[in-house]
């Protein structure tokens, strides 16, 4: 099992940058796309912890960690655990030292979670300067990406019989497409070398590859536009299967088809990886009051964004529609937003300043599924916010509830900031209040 990642590319914009790559996977590959791929939080965290624990950020917290530990008491919980007890060789390549999902303002690991984890050549490379001196993609001339995937390919042809030395790979890949997604045009041509390299070598004949992303463009000035509100919240998720297995599985085949147009998260993929580690080969219908189900049950049809669990203000269910709401009310949905951000950041306040409204950018009418709230739409009326603050002019999106009788309103889920904040909010260490703090 191989599961290659690549952090804030969304399935357009992967569709735009990477269009040899994506052909190649889809006809030359056979690979299953799953096009109602939802994320499941705003950041690289709580997308891939559901996808390697199948667990929530607030999950870890009471699994008895917090950012100030290791993950080292927790490790059983990632999937790579599962596959180790299985039998499998693991790995993890991530091409970060510190901005990984587990190590930025977290401890990552003390203990090498998985068999071959290749941390120390990567804190030594990041050391010398002179690995990059010519481009920060590079070490010396070669491109870090394929740098990466020949280590995947050593590790595939070692371990290459599945049933007596099977193998499990996660990699991760930040430093391309994490501050520009549209350098993800240059990663092209490497990564479809990489997966021709695969069939070429025969390695797709016993490999299950997992090809996929986080989350799709945080900031910048596309994220402010409807279609970056959407590319946001559509990841890509690709799943290749050996050409053999459709033979022998075609009713594995014929649910995993079915699935492709079924609402889906990574809580799936974690639920399908499971099954692979203790392949049992059957299918049935899937239980619709689990938030998570294998690919290989079929996901049914009235799924929605309740039963996956998907935050509403994520939920690609909902439409967002244009909104003429007068002035006065446009304050009071800003007005909001700011008291939650005012409670939130109360304990900093003698570090950070007071964000008072600087403009409302834009509201629009979120027309929800009616399974996510008990409300009626006569009771309520779901508003989606982008508002800038100041000082710092730091931009923030909500989905605030109007409830029409009362007149009250609150904030639902969370509040995302969708311009960076690199450098204005150093003097706090918390990740989760940093994007409200602009430092005195």
């Amino acid at each position: 099992v191989l599961m290659i990642g690549i952090d804030g590319n969304s399935k357009q914009n992967f569709q735009r940058h990477m269009p040899k790559t994506r052909n190649f996977l889809l006809n030359d590959l056979n690979a299953i796309e799953l096009h109602q791929y939802n994320k499941l939080g705003e950041k690289t965290y709580p997308n891939v912890v559901a996808l390697l624990t199948g667990k929530s950020q607030t999950e870890m917290i009471r699994s008895n960690w917090t950012a100030a530990q290791t993950f080292d008491n927790v490790n059983d919980d990632f999937i790579w655990s599962d596959f180790r007890k299985a039998g499998y060789r693991t790995g993890t390549v991530f091409d970060q030292y510190h901005l990984t999902a587990f190590h930025y303002q977290k401890k990552g690991w003390d203990k090498a979670p998985v068999d071959f984890y290749r941390r120390a050549g990567l804190h030594y490379r990041n050391r010398d300067k002179l690995m990059r001196r010519h481009n920060k993609h590079c070490i010396g001339d070669i491109p870090e990406i394929t740098l990466n995937h020949d280590f995947w390919i050593q590790m595939a042809t070692t371990f290459n019989n599945s049933k007596t030395r099977p193998y499990f790979g996660y990699s991760f890949t930040t430093h391309l497409t994490h501050d520009n997604h549209n350098l993800a045009s240059a990663g092209d041509h490497l990564y479809l070398g990489f997966l021709q390299d695969l069939k070429d070598k025969n390695i797709i004949n016993n490999t299950v590859l997992i090809f996929f992303s986080d989350h799709g463009q945080r900031f910048g000035a596309t994220r402010s536009t409807y279609n970056g509100i959407i590319e946001s919240r559509t990841p890509y998720m690709f799943l290749i299967f050996p050409p053999w297995f459709y033979q022998k599985y075609p009713d594995i085949l014929k649910v995993l088809k079915i699935n492709q147009e079924r609402l889906t998260t990574n809580r799936d993929i974690y639920e399908t990886l499971r099954d692979i580690a203790n392949f049992q080969g059957t299918t049935k219908l899937g239980d619709i009051n689990k938030r998570g189900i294998s690919l290989f049950q079929e996901i049914p049809r009235e799924r929605m964004c309740e039963h996956a669990e998907i935050p509403l203000e994520y939920c690609l269910c909902n439409r967002l529609t244009d909104s003429t709401v007068s002035y006065s009310m446009s304050l009071v949905l800003a007005a909001t937003v700011q008291r939650k951000i005012r409670r939130k950041m109360y304990s900093k306040w003698r570090k950070c300043a007071d964000l008072t409204v600087k403009e409302v950018n834009n509201v629009m009418v979120v027309q929800s599924d009616k399974t996510h709230v008990n409300e009626s739409a006569k009771e309520v009326t779901l508003y989606q916010i982008t508002m800038t603050t100041t000082p710092g002019d730091a931009i923030y999106e909500a989905t605030v509830k109007f409830f029409n009788v009362s007149k009250k309103t609150e904030v639902v889920g969370d509040i995302v900031r969708i311009n960076m904040y690199r450098g204005q909010a150093e003097c706090i260490p918390s990740p989760v209040l940093r994007p409200f703090c602009f430092c005195k």
